[in-house]
């Protein structure tokens, strides 16, 4: 959990950096490619939401198993995605386990 939680604020640090950086900077508002760059840090920074969902499901087995879970709610996706081919009653069995937690399922 500790590990988890350290990579969330690296990447959290490394994504909203440049932008804060560029806000606080003294720059000329004539400079022709301020418009880019706040643009660039700026998806930089909002594409950080996107990125915690992958890093619980990486890091954490409850997630992952509460994840594919729900997935097994969407009709058609068993055919198409190979993620979610186990069976769902024993990925309901152990979400909340000690065996999902330690992420042998």
């Amino acid at each position: 959990m500790i590990k988890m939680m350290v990579t969330v604020v690296i990447v959290f640090t490394f994504c909203w950096l440049p932008f804060n950086f560029l806000m606080l900077m003294k720059l000329e508002a004539s400079w022709d490619l301020l418009p880019y760059f706040w643009f660039a840090f700026h998806w930089l920074a909002m594409s950080h939401s996107c990125y915690n969902p992958i890093i619980y499901c990486y890091m954490n087995a409850r997630f992952r198993s509460g994840f594919i879970l729900v997935l097994h709610g969407v009709p058609g996706l068993q055919q198409i995605c190979c993620c979610i081919r186990h069976s769902p009653p024993a990925i309901a069995r152990n979400v909340g386990s000690s065996v999902a937690l330690a992420g042998k399922y």
